[in-house]
């Protein structure tokens, strides 16, 4: 017994049981407790969790009174406890409602108060309006408590113990988001409809079958555990065992059932109630205390989502009429869209519904005249009372956990199904079904996730549920086409959950007679307005008008109910069928002959007439058409009642047939009575479904040994007898006027009419059109006689005349060329009409061939014209109605095709026909377009050029023709039919002007058909072997083929003759005996026979080429007399030249002269042996004004289109300086005028501002302008200057010395530190007087004869040459691009947490800017060869050799600039003093880099990164030095000189000091257990030899240095040095831990140095490069990794790295000081890193690593939600390929601001991660999006299937894998700095699609 059975208790509880649960116990033992107190308990409570703010931008003072008065109400109401509600110290603007309004009458005044001041708040603001629901504590205090009442004290461990003893139903039922993945089996679902959710498919065998994956629009449910869902396999492994469970329950008692009963029965009354509150009945709903009320901000006014009107224009409303900030808006409308309605304001009655009323007259237009109301109807909205929305917020949390809750049992599921099945209450299934178009896309969505986990998952309550939603069907869909929500938020999109299923459909199809009912509905809501004269005629809008298009949902449904069909059909099924296929042809009936159209003739026609219904009509209907007829054909009794109502229809249909005379013709001796129907003056019409849905009953009528004779005889009941010439007329008609159309007849009828002939043939139509209409033509050929049946035909193409012999003479009259030429056109349309009707066979039904047999033909057909991809031959053919139809595709086309696999990343498989195939092509096929027929027909001719066969397209070998259709075969020997090919023939000979080479083909291809019919020996009836020889055929046939003008076809003619022979051989095998001709006369008939047009041509080969061997040789004998005569002239001058040979062989080179100088020649570009500079002169053409142009100093500069982009893509790599990012220069190299390219730029400028930026907008206003290269269209947006080699500045005082001729290098060190300390107190007026060249020398104790030294170290350039005043101009615009690029970034970095500066640069400095933009661009440049496997001696790309060699020479000229201003011309002293502050030397960033280099202050060598310090050092430092008083503030007129970067000594000992930086930072970092580790077992050391031959003192200083210095070893000393301190505590003498490093721990160290230095060193070969321009030597490898010897040759350093150890040079003394930095002694000592250390070999970047399948990928994401919304699942997540992030795509509900602007979430996301660029892969839809500056564009996946095609937007479905080639490539691209002009590449089409890609 309950603990709470109270036996006294026998009257309602007391009033003062506050405790729900406590008060529905007692209520329920005593049996009072009703549904209603539960009701009144939610309906009491939930206001209480709905809470709202607003928040204001102005009048603070008016803000602090109404948040005090407000806080103060509350406290009076809620007395001393104000820590009872968790939210309670939420924000001060939430107010709780319910304490408000229900407020005591002591709190009136300051309820008055209250709203006075928000009055006053609400005139002086433009606020926005905070909503929230809390869903968590509702969950808590009320669901929680409702699940206690229903399980007992401990509910979660009865759901424990619920959930251990399995989950009953073996039907998953999962019901599917929008967006989730769903999986399809193609080989055992029954349809495509059938799904699996993620969880099941992984469980399920179907993984390892051929599967389909898609994304859910949401509303579908799991099939796993349906029976009849599958073929096999029908349980996954977690319902397998549910299988076995009882059904029973210990957990479940009677008890809680009962208690069960009635909570549901709460739920259902309650959110019913509530979730159906009418806007204008929500006074209604008021508490019985707050009614009156209306002057209290107690009301709401809901604005509700429709499918009318786009964000933008409720984005508009919302910030016109309901004063939102516009970022507030768009929340608002992202809610809207999400939800389906979002609260827009809430306060007083009045000011709620005049909002309400403003909103709706907003968008109403000015004028009356609406052709389309649905576009500008208004805004729905309502005005509820807060409480009812509280409560309807709670209904809807309710149904989420209502239908979780009853997953977890079938009980709880039986007792739910009970209780909605109940008609008389206000929630049964009735109510709910028809209830549902009037709630928002939220509450829907609820109620449908409900009905399928509650109805759906029991058989039982599906055929219930089934049955109601039948009997309510017409008005739930005439509700949805009023409607103007999604059919995924419709009630109606169940259907799919119940027809699908084959017992449900057969039953409803049977009972209830859905059937009937779908296609009832569909007539009259869909097509009864549109019948004029019992015909369909639709209205010019009709296309736009979305009603037409939800009632075509219809006809969906029909196609579900109809997927498969029975085995066997019963009485009631086939009744009910029969009925509705009595109401399909009611519907046929009015579509026959609709859309019919007339022949202009006087004038084109006014307007197109409307075309696109009737065919989207036939599309949806062509499905449902096909079923039928194959449901009918599967039952005899079917089939024969079904024939019999097609065939009345027909007859009481009057389109074209009815009251039309008949005429009699004659031909060629036969006569036939035709009816008098011109097409070119009467009606006719493409849409003839009637008389086609006849054909495809008809074709099934063998099957079963029906006849049309015996069926006929039965139907003699009717009032007259429907003839074959009555069937075929209208299909005659239609193709009758297609042939005028193609004769130019029908050109005044405008474009619609080629539209409607182009879908007729198109793939989507044309199985129940073309294809039908030929049949119906064949079975008019096979019943009627064959030569009235071609009468027939050529009266209907106006030919009778032509086929008479004396058609010339009457054509004589005719003098019109246009006329004859349409005849000819019609003669060709007739011939290959007969020959479709003959030819086209391959129909089961027609012949005896299988379905299979049909696609084979087809496939074989399409891969006659090219070779197709499976996508592309999926496409072309139509698609199958089985389940199984992708198995039957892959089987045939395995059987008929060979796939060649793709080859590289961008090509994709293709399948090549077997050769054995060709044979069955056919040139005439009926689904060729004229292109492809072209195309088919050259293929096939070059193929037999190739095998040396006959150049021809004969007919191919057709099949067996059924008994019905037998009779067909015998038009190829009729009479007309003779007669029609003699008479052409004879009229080829004619040369007549009645015939064309084309009519002879076809001929000749219908005598092919003929003559291998007779062969084939399937018709006893047939010959035409006979026949032919009276017509005498082969005698016309040797003729043609000796008619000189018929060269096109004379290979044709000899197959015909060839085949023909073949026929008169076996019928006359006589011949081949004795009694034949003598062997003589044979060889003289085989010489008579004509030649092949390939024999021909190759004896005329033969012939030419023996013509010109024969000329040639005369010419040679010719020239060899001319040469005798010649010698014999002039003999004394051969007499003295001996042997008469020239031996020029013999000179000795310049390389053999030099002797041992050229056996070691000198290969460095830097140091005393540098080679030396050969200078070359450039030559160029300027690109615009294609004169030839070349480099001069005073002249003006030529420039190179280049293209400045910030960049993070080697910084993305670990360790690397994740808030820094850099710029990046691309150049194309392409070279112009500087005044050409400005007068182009202003006209690109000005484009480009007119330009309306549709689809691409600037998110910030300091952007550069980009063009295109004029020559090569690549992306710019600035220009490089074009300079001259640097060493021919310096060729003057570039004189070769020794050694002793230069400055060493520890004398560099001393200047460079006396300098350092000269600018380490920097002003600029000191300096001015105290610091010079000469002090800098002497206080570095270098006397004056080192000043010669000095200047020959540093090249310095006495009176350097000036630089024309364009040069400043170009590096000018050059600065300011990359100050622009640069700007937006900083901007927002700022931002940014962590976003370091490098050390001692000041990146703000535009010189700073200029060289790290150098050395990042050389970086990069080094990084993307390395990634491409190419070595510095590979042929590099134009582009990227101009790039950095332009880049680099400007950086130096630039550098010492300040030197080269012109100043000569009085007109240039403004340019003068705008160059100087441009090119002013740095002494502060000198300062800084000296310090840190020289003087070890500021960061450490760990911290360097020493290439970039490199080249600020080669260009901010050495500039100081290149005058007596550099710091000057002006520039003397004389006594001028410059230090130009180009290779000079300094140079070279600034490498030294950074390569000795990098062998430092090497040896510090060195870890020797891990490399030790990553060595084999036995592997030797390359450089062991080379350390044990090392001088010992070297050894030993190696040693030395790394026991000091190396970080590891010194962590592992530390280490040692504790624990043996802690074992020799007792010893007063502590031993000192010693590391062992012995030779093979100094060899691992070498190596790892050279490893190490393989990245700098590579940057180093290319900077030095474009500065000496002394190219590498021929000894750097091509095809193989670049070595270190050889780059430290090249670089002029020793290879020995020994050498740097050695103590007695400056390089062990230079290591030492970097090693020595305080930071670094510091993290010695204490063993622990605080340093970040820069890595020397930088690590290669790499996109993020993807999933190798992409259903995991797309599983990883199923269950991430929008971040701003957490009941919400992201509807496009998409993944940051750069760094893995997560982010929702393309919403509004995810928009955070970048600078004014709000933008997507990608977008923003690209500015950080990327810097303005990012990759990211849209996972549902397998896209990748490259995102650029407010641009974009979509590219190709590097997703493929198994055919190596990608899917984007999953269409096809296929299992897809990840393609390292493809992802390759993308990474390539975004490593190569491509992506801003792939985005601007795929832009330039002009056809793209608009897309807002800033909203991404």
């Amino acid at each position: 017994m309950d603990r709470y059975d109270m036996e006294d208790v026998v009257v309602a509880p007391p009033a003062e049981c506050n405790s729900p649960l406590k008060e529905w116990r007692l209520k329920f033992q005593a049996g009072t407790l009703t549904r209603g107190d539960i009701v009144e308990f939610f309906k009491k409570d939930s206001p209480k969790y709905f809470d709202y703010s607003n928040e204001m931008e102005t009048d603070t003072n008016a803000l602090t009174r109404c948040r005090a008065v407000t806080c103060l109400a509350c406290s009076e109401h809620l007395g001393t406890d104000s820590g009872s509600d968790d939210d309670s110290s939420m924000n001060s603007d939430y107010l709780p409602f319910d304490e408000l309004l229900h407020s005591s009458t002591k709190n009136v005044n300051l309820l008055q108060e209250i709203k006075r001041l928000q009055e006053s708040k609400r005139g002086l603001t433009r606020g926005s309006l905070k909503c929230m629901f809390k869903e968590a504590l509702a969950k808590e205090e009320m669901i929680d408590v409702l699940v206690e009442f229903i399980l007992g004290d401990n509910p979660a461990t009865a759901l424990e113990k619920l959930r251990l003893e399995g989950n009953t139903a073996t039907v998953c039922g999962k019901v599917f988001k929008n967006g989730e993945p769903t999986y399809s089996c193609r080989e055992c679902g029954v349809d495509p409809t059938c799904v699996l959710c993620v969880n099941c498919f992984k469980r399920s065998a179907h993984r390892f079958h051929k599967y389909k994956m898609s994304t859910s629009g949401g509303g579908g449910c799991c099939d796993c555990g349906d029976d009849e869902a599958w073929k096999k396999d029908h349980y996954c492994q977690l319902h397998l065992a549910n299988r076995k469970d009882p059904l029973e329950s210990k957990i479940i008692t009677d008890a809680v059932l009962e208690r069960a009963e009635i909570c549901f029965g709460a739920i259902l009354a309650f959110c019913v109630n509530y979730l159906e509150i009418e806007p204008n009945a929500s006074l209604q709903c008021l508490d019985a205390g707050a009614e009156g009320q209306l002057d209290g901000p107690q009301y709401c006014t809901v604005l509700y989502n429709d499918e009318s009107h786009t964000f933008d224009q409720v984005i508009q409303t919302l910030t016109k009429i309901a004063k939102c900030r516009h970022k507030d808006a768009m929340e608002i409308v992202a809610a809207i869209d999400r939800e389906g309605r979002a609260v827009v304001k809430c306060d007083t009655f009045k000011i709620c519904n005049d909002l309400k009323t403003a909103i709706e007259n907003q968008m109403i237009p000015q004028s009356g005249l609406v052709t389309n109301p649905r576009n500008y109807q208004s805004l729905r909205t309502s005005v509820l009372h807060i409480g009812a929305v509280a409560c309807q917020q709670f209904a809807l949390q309710l149904l989420g956990w209502f239908q979780e809750f009853l997953v977890r049992h079938c009980l709880f599921r039986k007792t739910f199904a009970s209780l909605v099945q109940r008609r008389q209450e206000d929630f049964c299934i009735r109510h709910i079904l028809e209830y549902d178009v009037k709630l928002w896309k939220t509450a829907r969505t609820c109620w449908h996730r409900l009905l399928i986990s509650g109805m759906l998952m029991e058989y039982e309550n599906k055929v219930v549920l089934a049955q109601e939603f039948s009997r309510r069907y017409a008005t739930i869909v005439e509700d949805f086409i009023g409607d103007d929500h999604d059919h995924a938020f419709s009630i109606v999109s169940l259907s799919v959950q119940l027809f699908t299923v084959p017992s449900i459909a057969h039953h409803l199809i049977a009972q209830e007679g859905i059937f009937d009912k779908l296609l009832h509905t569909f007539y009259h809501v869909a097509i009864e307005k549109f019948i004029q004269n019992r015909t369909l005629h639709f209205s010019k809008n009709i296309a736009s008008l979305t009603f037409f298009k939800r009632a075509n949902y219809i006809l969906y449904d029909l196609r579900y109910l109809l997927s498969l069909k029975p085995e066997v059909l019963s009485n009631d099924l086939r009744s009910g069928f029969l009925e509705g296929c009595r109401a399909l042809l009611r519907v046929l009936n009015v579509m026959q002959g609709m859309e019919s159209i007339t022949r202009q003739t006087g004038q084109h026609m006014d307007y197109e007439p409307e075309w696109e219904c009737a065919f989207n009509l036939h599309i949806k209907l062509a499905t449902t058409i096909s079923q039928v007829i194959e449901w009918a054909a599967s039952d005899a009794k079917l089939l024969r009642k079904l024939y019999k109502m097609t065939l009345r229809a027909l007859m009481n249909n009057s389109f074209i047939v009815e009251g039309q005379k008949s005429e009699a013709k004659s031909v060629a001796g036969h006569v036939a009575n035709c009816l008098v129907y011109d097409v070119a003056v009467n009606p006719v019409s493409i849409h003839l479904p009637l008389s086609r849905f006849y054909a495809g009953i008809y074709l099934h009528l063998g099957d079963h040994e029906m006849t049309y004779d015996s069926l006929q005889a039965e139907t003699e009941a009717l009032q007259r007898k429907f003839t074959p010439r009555e069937i075929i007329e209208p299909v005659l008609c239609t193709h009758a006027m297609i042939a005028q159309v193609a004769a130019g007849m029908w050109r005044r009828n405008g474009y619609s009419l080629l539209h409607q002939l182009y879908f007729y043939r198109n793939v989507r139509c044309r199985v129940e059109m073309l294809d039908r209409d030929i049949c119906c033509l064949q079975i008019g050929a096979s019943l009627m006689e064959s030569n009235e049946f071609l009468i027939h035909l050529l009266n209907k193409f106006n030919l009778t005349a032509w086929a008479q012999p004396n058609y010339e003479k009457k054509l004589a009259e005719l003098t019109a060329d246009d006329e004859i030429m349409r005849v000819l056109s019609m003669i060709d349309e007739f011939l290959e009409l007969l020959i479709v009707i003959i030819g086209e066979r391959w129909m089961p039904g027609v012949s005896m061939v299988t379905e299979e047999d049909r696609l084979m033909k087809e496939i074989i057909q399409l891969l006659c014209i090219k070779s197709y991809s499976h996508s592309e031959l999926s496409r072309a053919l139509p698609d199958g109605n089985g389940g199984n139809s992708d198995s039957i595709f892959e089987d045939v086309i395995n059987s008929v095709a060979v796939f060649k696999k793709p080859v590289g990343a961008d090509g994709k498989g293709v399948y090549e026909l077997k050769e054995r195939l060709y044979e069955e092509f056919n040139v005439y096929f009926y689904h060729y377009t004229k292109e492809d027929k072209s195309k088919a027909e050259e293929l096939q001719r070059e193929r037999c050029k190739a095998k040396k066969q006959l150049v021809c397209c004969p007919p191919p070998k057709l099949p067996q023709l059924t008994p019905a259709f037998k009779s067909m075969a015998n038009i190829l020997q009729c009479n007309v039919f003779l007669n029609i090919c003699t008479l052409t023939m004879d009229r080829a000979l004619e040369d007549n002007r009645t015939f064309t080479e084309s009519h002879l083909q076809k001929i000749l291809h219908l005598l092919g058909f003929a003559i291998q019919e007779e062969l084939s020996e399937h018709y006893p009836f047939l010959s035409f072997y006979e026949r032919s020889q009276q017509y005498g055929i082969l005698k016309k046939l040797d003729e043609l083929a000796r008619c000189p003008t018929l060269g096109a076809h004379h290979d044709f003619i000899l197959w015909t003759i060839k085949r023909y022979k073949e026929l008169q051989a076996k019928q006359t095998p006589s011949c081949s005996s004795g009694a034949g001709p003598s062997g003589s006369q044979q060889a003289a008939a085989t010489a008579d026979e004509p030649l092949s047009s390939e024999e021909q041509l190759r004896r005329e080969k033969e012939d030419r080429a023996r013509l010109a061997a024969e000329r040639r040789a005369k010419v040679m004998a010719q020239i060899k007399n001319a040469q005798k005569s010649f010698m014999k002239s002039n003999a004394e001058m051969f007499a003295d030249s001996g042997s008469g040979a020239m031996e020029w062989e013999d000179i000795p080179t310049a390389e053999e002269e030099q002797g041992a100088v050229a056996l070691k020649p000198n290969i460095a570009c830097l140091g005393p042996e540098r080679r030396t500079y050969q200078n070359t002169e450039s030559d160029f053409k300027c690109i615009l004004c294609f004169e030839n142009c070349a480099i001069s100093r005073p002249g003006p500069p030529l420039v190179s289109s280049a293209f400045v982009q910030t960049s993070r893509v080697i910084l993305t790599a670990p360790n690397q300086h994740q808030g820094r990012c850099a710029l990046h220069v691309s150049c194309c190299g392409h070279v112009m005028h500087y005044s050409c390219w400005q007068e182009y730029y202003s006209n690109e400028e000005t484009k480009e501002q007119r330009r309306p930026h549709r689809n691409r907008i600037a998110l910030n206003a300091a952007h550069n302008v980009e063009f295109h290269c004029p020559y090569c269209r690549t992306l710019s947006n600035t220009v490089l200057p074009v300079s001259e080699p640097l060493p021919a500045f310096t060729q003057a005082s570039n004189a070769t010395g020794q050694q002793e001729g230069y400055l060493p290098l520890d004398s560099f060190n001393e200047i460079m530190r006396t300098l350092a300390a000269e600018l380490s107190n920097y002003n600029e007026e000191d300096l001015k007087h105290r610091t010079s060249v000469t002090s800098i020398l002497r206080k570095s104790n270098l006397g004056g004869a080192d000043r010669a030294q000095f200047e020959r170290s540093v090249q310095l350039i006495h009176d350097p040459p000036k630089l024309h005043s364009h040069w400043f101009d170009v590096m000018g615009g050059f600065n300011k691009a990359l100050g622009n690029a640069m700007t937006s970034q900083l901007q927002h970095q700022k931002e940014l947490p962590g976003a370091a500066t490098p050390p001692g640069i000041d990146e703000a400095d535009s010189a700073a800017q200029l060289w790290d933009t150098c050395s990042y661009t050389l970086q990069a440049l080094e990084i993307y060869l390395f990634a491409n496997q190419k070595p510095l001696k590979a042929e590099l790309p134009m582009r990227h050799q101009c790039c950095a060699t332009n880049l680099v020479r400007a950086c130096s000229l630039f550098s010492a600039a300040s030197s080269m201003i012109p100043i000569t011309d009085p007109a240039n002293h403004g340019l003068g003093s705008a160059a100087q502050s441009m090119v002013k030397p740095q002494p502060e960033l000198a300062s800084k880099l000296l310090d840190t280099v020289f003087c070890q202050k500021g960061a450490s060598v760990l911290e360097w990164d020493c290439f970039r310090l490199l080249v600020q050092f080669q260009f901010g430092v050495f500039n100081l030095m290149g005058s007596e008083n550099v710091f000057s503030s002006h520039f003397p007129a004389s006594n001028f000189h410059a230090i130009i970067p180009s290779g000079n000594m300094f140079d070279y000992y600034i490498l030294q000091t950074m390569f000795l930086a990098n062998i430092t930072k090497a040896v510090i970092c060195f870890d020797a257990e891990r490399e030790q580790a990553k060595k084999m077992v036995d592997t030797e050391l390359d450089l062991l030899p080379y350390v044990e031959q090392l001088p010992a003192k070297i050894q030993e200083n190696m040693v030395a240095f790394y026991r000091r210095y190396n970080m590891p070893a010194r962590k592992l000393q530390l280490a040692k040095q504790r624990q043996m301190d802690q074992d020799n505590v007792e010893q007063e003498q502590q031993p000192t831990a010693v590391i062992p490093c012995e030779f093979y721990t100094l060899a691992l160290l070498l190596e790892y140095v050279q490893r190490q230095m393989g990245s700098f060193l590579r940057c180093a070969c290319l900077f030095y490069r474009c500065l000496t321009d002394i190219d590498f030597p021929d000894t750097f490898p091509t095809d193989q990794s670049d070595r270190f010897d050889l780059m430290c040759m090249y670089l002029g350093l020793d290879t020995n790295l020994g050498v740097y150890f050695d103590m007695e040079t400056v390089f062990a003394t230079m290591m030492h000081s970097f090693a020595s930095h305080p930071d670094i002694l510091r993290e010695l000592e204490t063993g622990q890193q605080a340093i970040e250390v820069v890595p020397c070999l930088r690590p290669l970047p790499r996109l993020k690593t993807l999933f190798d399948d992409y259903s995991d990928l797309i599983n990883s994401v199923s269950d991430i939600f929008c971040p701003n919304n957490e009941r919400e699942e992201m509807k496009t997540p998409t993944m940051c390929l750069i760094c893995g992030a997560i982010l929702c795509g393309q919403s509004y509900c995810c928009q955070p601001e970048l600078g004014k602007m709000s933008v997507g979430a990608c977008t923003h996301h690209a500015h950080d991660c990327g810097a303005e660029v990012g990759i990211f892969l849209r996972i549902r839809d397998c896209q990748v999006v490259y995102l650029g500056r407010g641009k974009g564009c979509f590219v190709q996946p590097p997703y493929l299937d198994e055919y190596g095609e990608t899917d984007q937007g999953l269409r096809r479905g296929n299992p897809l894998r990840l393609c390292q080639a493809a992802y390759g490539r993308i990474f390539l691209q975004w490593l190569g700095h491509g992506l801003h002009e792939e985005i601007a590449r795929l832009n330039d089409n002009t056809n793209v699609a608009v897309t807002q890609w800033h909203h991404m």
